[in-house]
């Protein structure tokens, strides 16, 4: 006798649809609480954000009063010297467009998650143009692609790309860049500062972060007289690197120690000799290769964590105080970020039949170069330390 079953009458039945809507995968973007911040008033006659420097301290002024009461000849006075870096500010902007009717039936509230989602994305090319002018890489003025053509200066065609400081330079030699672990220096004098000889290095003590690196990363800043953050330095890196670092008898968590009245970076996980580590997901990684113009580009599909041949290579910023500079995001700058929504009917859309939410911005990073004289010269108060990580992640 046959048997009617829940299979027999299928379309009876139907997908229950929850309102409960999952988590964005979102980006954990920290950069720019690091950097100076100016504001861009309206109707100033500028598009560009400009930041001055005094000369440094020098003792080439201070004169032998050889006659006492006998004043120094205006001729040997002591000159001022005022510094200024400049970078044009680019537009950018995103739409997303919805329909009457996708708005008259939708179960999810899509405008409000449109506003949303726009707000994210602009927070993730924020921090991808900053890392980015950071690293030294040029920027795609458009597109997912961001980062992927090598710096100014190399044999590849560069993109448009301003405030060109040399960020090819090791830091031993005046530059910005560490590769692997500078604490690994022998009696041979064999030392992975190459990002061809980090590549090829298969060791963790030469091509992962050890407290040692931090340390070495941190004195070298403190010789450039790059000044602290609210008392310290700041590591910027990839979770995959403080795991790494989080392995030290000498890593601190942050729930261990108190920040005496200062308030916790966002991100922040954790020190190690005093230098406060935060983490980043938005990191600049590079695919291993012997082409040194490749620590430039943008690998988006990732060669692996662990220290072999071809592996990912991860880029951590060292930071002091005024490293780099970007137009203040919020407050009544007429250039800060806006979302705008539009849902009115005009010429183009005479039955309003379409609700756009859009987001525009105006900005640039400009790199702080210390001690510099124009747009040139090596930033020598932050560091990019390039290294593979022990996780095989």
């Amino acid at each position: 006798m046959p048997v009617t079953t829940s299979t027999t009458l299928t379309s009876q039945f139907q997908n229950y649809f929850s309102k409960e809507l999952l988590s964005i995968v979102q980006q954990e973007t920290i950069l720019d609480q690091f950097a100076m911040k100016a504001p861009i008033p309206r109707n100033n006659g500028n598009k560009a954000i400009t930041m001055f420097r005094f000369g440094s301290p020098s003792v080439s002024g201070v004169q032998t009063i050889s006659s006492e009461g006998t004043a120094i000849s205006s001729a040997n006075y002591r000159a001022l010297a005022l510094n200024s870096l400049s970078k044009s500010l680019s537009q950018y902007g995103q739409v997303i467009g919805l329909t009457d009717i996708l708005r008259a039936t939708d179960l999810f509230n899509s405008l409000q998650q449109a506003t949303k989602t726009s707000g994210l994305d602009m927070a993730l090319w924020v921090d991808s143009v900053i890392r980015n002018t950071l690293i030294g890489s040029n920027l795609l003025t458009s597109g997912s692609s961001i980062g992927s053509a090598p710096e100014v200066g190399t044999t590849a065609s560069p993109g448009p790309f301003e405030n060109a400081d040399a960020c090819n330079t090791i830091a031993s030699s005046g530059g910005i860049n560490v590769y692997g672990n500078p604490s690994t220096l022998n009696v041979g004098g064999t030392l992975t500062q190459s990002y061809s000889a980090l590549n090829s290095a298969t060791t963790s003590t030469d091509c992962a972060m050890g407290a040692a690196a931090v340390l070495d990363s941190m004195t070298r800043l403190k010789r450039n007289r790059a000044p602290m953050i609210n008392g310290g330095y700041v590591l910027a890196t990839d979770p995959r690197v403080a795991r790494d670092l989080m392995r030290d008898s000498d890593w601190l968590n942050a729930s261990n120690y108190g920040n005496k009245g200062q308030p916790f970076y966002k991100g922040e996980v954790g020190s190690i000799y005093g230098c406060r580590v935060v983490t980043q997901t938005n990191s600049f990684v590079s695919l291993g290769s012997a082409t040194a113009g490749d620590q430039f580009v943008f690998n988006t599909s990732g060669g692996g964590g662990v220290n072999g041949v071809g592996k990912d290579i991860i880029a951590s910023f060292f930071f002091g105080n005024e490293s780099f500079g970007i137009p203040a995001l919020t407050g009544d700058d007429p250039l800060s970020p806006k979302i705008v929504i539009t849902d009115t009917p005009d010429k183009s859309d005479p039955l309003n039949q379409l609700i756009t939410v859009g987001v525009k911005l105006y900005f640039a990073t400009l790199r702080l170069a210390a001690g510099n004289t124009g747009s040139t010269g090596n930033p020598t108060w932050y560091l990019v330390h390039r290294t593979k990580t022990n996780s095989n992640l």
